[in-house]
């Protein structure tokens, strides 16, 4: 008995060294066949267009599943078919999530997708249907809170929108999920470039670029060159963005990226229009418009700068024609904002060619209608213009109410710039009925908003008008 106690002893430790030593080898040859899988789901995905969909945790998972010879599930199914083809994947997606309503992973999915095509009341609705279990993977958290972090942006709430895509990128970082985490990297990027703070903005792109270029995906590495690009726009640092566009143009032509490099050929054709070279922008604008594989949110961009192009040189049928292409793109994929946005070119279209019944019909459509947080449309726009229309048709007691509702909207949003407008607007109306008094207290109200932004060319013009 004391022979087999002795025996025991050193039995066990042998027991136990064998069993890690049997660890080892399966988790090197575990590792060594996710990674020759993950290269091998990776590798139809380096020369593909955006929008391209990949997910780290999806290939992982599937790795293993072919590891241990399990079937893969319905999502990996879906996931990798949303690579290869989303556009027709995602009303899959939607008639498989009517006869699943509650399957979180499926609503996952078709909110990102929703996203990825720029139907955003969709995507809020579906990020709002998903409620996570509570032992939810935790990259699928991190996909939740970097979508939820988007929609956020989309209404305007920056601070909130930052702090759900640091707690992303922090799941992904301890996961180990190194495209998730160039995305949040993006996403954050996107954040700090609308809230104005661009050295982070800039930061956060070279880390998502680092990572991109280490997978060899040269559409991410295209995308994040042109955003770079957009944050040199946005300080104002025309000829640097310019540098950054044209290289992430020429990565395109390089891999054969279509409908990217119709995406930045607009914002190209941006950072022309901004520098005043309008010649040169329009030719980026028509090239994205001639493009077989310009998306359709692409497409409608162009065209709306297009009608801009032509309404300064003041060819408003051309302007009409284009504010419609853009209008119809974007009525087609249901994108409100752009729908807004359209409608109140085609007003100021009209106000130009002095078809002030046409402009007023769509000015007072737009009123009447509530508009997305998102839209770079402002109902104050709206407001002023009308009162514009009634100042130039005599009716000034209607102008001068349109004026002040502007004025009141424009406080209540902090629009300095706009503000001043309008007061300078009812100081013309003062003027015209005789009001000199009134006038003047307008203009030097106006005048005070104009110094508060420092705009010398606007200061220097209520000077004048005092």
């Amino acid at each position: 008995m004391q022979d087999l106690a002795w025996t025991g002893i050193f039995f066990i430790p042998l027991l136990a060294g064998a069993a890690a030593v049997a660890y080892f080898i399966l988790r090197f040859r575990l590792l060594r066949h996710c990674r020759a899988a993950a290269e091998k789901s990776l590798a139809p995905l380096r020369s593909k267009d955006l929008p391209l969909f990949y997910a780290s945790y999806y290939i992982k998972q599937n790795c293993l599943r072919r590891f241990f010879r399990l079937p893969p599930t319905l999502e990996a199914k879906l996931t990798r078919r949303a690579a290869a083809a989303p556009d027709k994947t995602l009303p899959l997606l939607a008639r498989l999530i009517r006869r699943q309503p509650h399957n979180q992973r499926l609503l996952l999915l078709y909110a990102d997708l929703c996203r990825l095509f720029h139907r955003r009341p969709e995507f809020h609705h579906t990020l709002g249907q998903i409620r996570l279990p509570i032992f939810f993977p935790a990259a699928l958290k991190a996909d939740f809170f970097r979508l939820s972090a988007l929609d956020e942006l989309y209404q305007t709430d920056m601070h909130t929108a930052s702090s759900l895509a640091s707690r992303a990128l922090k799941i992904c970082q301890q996961q180990g999920f190194s495209f998730e985490e160039a995305e949040c990297y993006q996403t954050l990027a996107q954040i700090y470039r609308i809230s104005g703070v661009f050295d982070v903005a800039a930061t956060m792109l070279r880390e998502a670029g680092k990572i991109y270029a280490e997978m060899a995906l040269p559409a991410k590495q295209a995308e994040t060159e042109a955003y770079l690009g957009l944050v040199e726009i946005g300080r104002e640092n025309y000829s640097t963005a310019a540098e950054y566009l044209a290289a992430a143009a020429a990565a395109c032509r390089k891999s054969a990226l279509h409908k990217t490099a119709a995406d930045i050929a607009n914002w190209q054709g941006l950072a022309c229009y901004l520098q005043k070279n309008m010649e040169k922008a329009r030719t980026f604008f028509a090239a994205t418009l001639s493009s077989p594989s310009a998306a359709p949110e692409a497409r409608a961009f162009a065209a709306e700068m297009l009608a801009r192009l032509s309404l300064q040189q003041k060819d408003y049928p051309a302007a009409l024609r284009r504010a419609d292409e853009a209008l119809s793109c974007h009525q087609k994929n249901r994108h409100r904002p752009g729908i807004f946005e359209n409608l109140y070119l085609k007003a100021e279209i009209y106000y130009a060619a002095a078809d002030y019944e046409q402009s007023a019909a769509v000015l007072t459509a737009l009123i009447k209608e509530k508009s997305p947080p998102s839209s770079t449309y402002y109902p104050a726009n709206a407001y002023t213009l009308l009162g514009l229309i009634y100042s130039e048709t005599g009716r000034i007691n209607l102008a001068r109410t349109l004026f002040k509702q502007a004025l009141d909207l424009e406080s209540s949003l902090n629009r300095i710039k706009g503000a001043a407008v309008d007061y300078n607007n009812l100081a013309e109306l003062s003027l015209r009925e005789g009001h000199k008094e009134e006038a003047e207290k307008y203009l030097r109200r106006a005048l005070e908003y104009a110094e508060t932004l420092a705009d010398k060319e606007l200061i220097n013009y209520l000077k004048s008008k005092l």
